[in-house]
């Protein structure tokens, strides 16, 4: 078993190439993803890129082609089976909904079935009252023997649908006639719902925003009978638990509740029986869970060193992970999918010498074989080399940040281009980044600082970041700059950035908010208005949500017409400009609205500094189209080798 293991993850080191691959190598979607492998083992589904065209293929073990389908003009976003004979598809569309929401992304559900090729949208027929869009979990199960899927569906009353009239219900599905039928009603507090493969529903999560004392109510109730028993209630202006799942053995529920000694969210059983809670899972670290289609709660991800990792409680995958994880090592092995009885797996794996790619695994014969990479056209050699740096803020904080070096040239006075990730609640690791690796195949340095703000370094480290937006925030990477500078590594006079949507904003703010550190900025989709933003912010989320003050904590204000936002905001700034910028925007683009850029342009032009300004047509704000993916990544590259030639 260790030798074919072993040669499998040799297969992701292979490939050397003389000249760096083209960018349309890095830019193009990614060839295949969500791969996933049937209930029985028999085939596998998975999204693939054909002519920039978005298809998803059924094909047996054998390379079959068993079904195919191209769901018009909607966005494919992931894929999952149901049963042997139906995949679900969830796509996604910029729209609006009259009178519920604002114009966004609206994802909903079809089912292909593979038998006969045809596909259904879900729900096809319901009651008129009905939403047309997934609004949860979609979770395959059985009306008998019949294949459904259950999945929460919002009801309102029309031509009131704005006024708390509406319900979250839990809806079954017939899969091939789309014909939707309730399973348990809701309420306007409810947002998700747990239940098992026959549809008994075993619990609610809710939750309640509360504007007189600025708190909020989560409420988690098991259903009973005809009733709803509650059995854990938190109140919390900002963070709240989430419903994640139930323990294998189907004794409890999982959900994260808050260990004060620690300052974290910790995962925590909740008894079926009594509702009592159990004591925490794991480690008093943050943690994430790795949840199954049926809700089964299989595994908690941790980061150790400088990977993700699964702590498996589901037994027999407990028995047979570390095999498979260490056959992978210095690499990043992610369960992609599986099959209920675990005799076959579809592995992720991607790390720092390699493009990515999918494996299945077979545990009864013990046989690995390669499925492919999103990124084909990058062989091993075109993958510059990642690391992990460390540096001290200039408060003394330490941040970690990811370097991408250039094939070929020494690590001596590099040309640098600072990437900061979006979010901001998010962070980089040290893996194969489509993005990162393009732009060192041109010769540069790339610097990913997970700034203070950042995921996965515990609750001080997010604290840091709290009224830091534009402030330390952002000298935090100027700080990585002056790190790589005093190591050698980098030539601080040869320095861009280059961000999207937060990272936008940083790349805007790093030229007017900042003097002398960056020759030129590249916003993809950026932030230039921040009280504008907050206004629009408040007024899509609510000016209670907890969301709504979690960005109020990040800004370090309570008004959109705080005298800070406009001292931070690119565009009151523009006139401070000290380097060339380049603004990118989806026409589509739903998060940060297309105007940001569009002011900040006539901003920059008013004040006479030079920039240039590119329009993605009909693109939103995840880059979810291979042409304009595309278009960004090469103008990007061609404003960068301008302003900040890498020789």
């Amino acid at each position: 078993m260790r030798k074919l293991l072993i040669a499998a993850a040799m297969a992701l080191a292979l490939g050397s190439s003389v000249e760096a691959a083209p960018l349309e190598a890095y830019g193009r979607l990614p060839a295949i993803e969500s791969v996933e492998i049937a209930p029985d083992g028999s085939a596998i589904a998975l999204i693939a890129t054909v002519n920039d065209e978005r298809h998803v293929i059924v094909r047996s073990l054998d390379g079959q082609l068993l079904a195919k389908a191209t769901i018009g003009l909607n966005k494919i976003r992931s894929v999952k089976w149901a049963d042997p004979e139906h995949v679900l598809i969830e796509v996604s569309t910029t729209a609006g909904i009259d009178e519920v929401a604002y114009v966004g992304e609206q994802f909903q559900a079809v089912s292909l079935n593979v038998r006969t090729g045809e596909y259904k949208q879900l729900p096809f027929k319901a009651i008129d009252t009905v939403l047309n869009v997934v609004a949860g979990r979609l979770q395959p199960g059985f009306d008998g023997k019949t294949p459904v899927l259950y999945t929460p569906l919002y009801v309102t009353v029309k031509g009131n649908m704005q006024a708390r009239s509406g319900h979250l219900d839990l809806f079954k599905i017939d899969l091939d006639s789309g014909l939707a039928r309730r399973v348990q009603m809701g309420d306007n507090d409810t947002y998700d719902y747990l239940a098992k493969a026959d549809g008994t529903v075993l619990a609610k999560a809710s939750h309640r925003d509360n504007e007189r004392d600025e708190r909020a109510t989560w409420t988690m109730s098991l259903r009973k009978g005809a009733s709803w028993q509650t059995v854990f209630t938190t109140t919390s202006a900002i963070e709240t638990p989430s419903l994640w799942g139930v323990t294998p053995d189907g004794q409890a529920i999982v959900i994260d509740t808050w260990d004060d000694a620690e300052k974290l969210w910790r995962p925590t059983p909740v008894s079926l029986v009594d509702g009592k809670l159990g004591a925490f899972i794991g480690p008093a670290v943050e943690q994430d869970a790795l949840i199954g289609d049926d809700g089964v709660v299989l595994a908690f991800t941790r980061r150790k060193g400088e990977t993700d990792e699964y702590e498996f409680v589901e037994p027999r995958m407990k028995a047979l992970w570390p095999a498979y994880r260490n056959a992978f090592k210095g690499q990043q092995v992610t369960l992609a999918s599986w099959t209920p009885d675990f005799r076959k797996l579809v592995l992720f794996v991607t790390g720092p010498s390699s493009p990515g790619g999918y494996y299945i695994a077979d545990t009864t014969t013990r046989r690995v074989d390669p499925i492919g990479s999103p990124y084909p056209k990058i062989a091993a050699g075109d993958v510059g080399v990642v690391r992990a740096v460390r540096y001290k803020a200039a408060d003394g904080l330490e941040i970690e940040g990811v370097l991408t070096l250039p094939k070929g040239k020494a690590e001596k006075n590099l040309p640098l281009i600072v990437l900061p990730h979006g979010g901001p609640r998010y962070h980089d690791d040290v893996t194969f980044d489509w993005w990162a690796q393009a732009i060192a195949s041109r010769g540069y340095a790339v610097l990913q600082p997970n700034f203070r703000g950042s995921t996965g370094y515990g609750n001080a480290f997010k604290e840091a970041g709290y009224g830091e937006w534009g402030a330390k925030m952002q000298t935090d990477l100027s700080d990585g700059v002056a790190y790589l500078a005093r190591e050698g590594v980098v030539d601080p006079k040869r320095v861009c950035i280059f961000g999207g949507s937060y990272g936008g904003y940083a790349a805007l703010a790093g030229v007017t908010l900042q003097k002398g550190v960056y020759r030129c900025a590249v916003s993809l989709a950026g932030l230039s208005d921040l009280g504008k933003y907050y206004n629009d912010y408040q007024l899509r989320r609510g000016a209670y949500s907890s969301t709504m003050r979690d960005m109020q904590r990040l800004m370090g204000v309570e008004s959109g017409g705080d005298p800070k936002l406009s001292a931070r905001s690119p565009l009151d700034q523009a006139a401070k400009a000290d380097a060339p910028i380049l603004l990118i925007h989806g026409k589509d683009d739903t998060v940060v609205p297309f105007a940001h850029s569009q002011k900040m342009a006539n901003a920059l032009r008013t004040a006479g500094k030079p920039y240039e300004f590119v329009v993605l047509d009909g693109e939103d704000h995840w880059l979810s189209k291979s042409p304009t993916r595309l278009q960004m990544l090469t103008a990007a590259m061609t404003f960068i080798e301008k302003n900040n030639p890498p020789n």
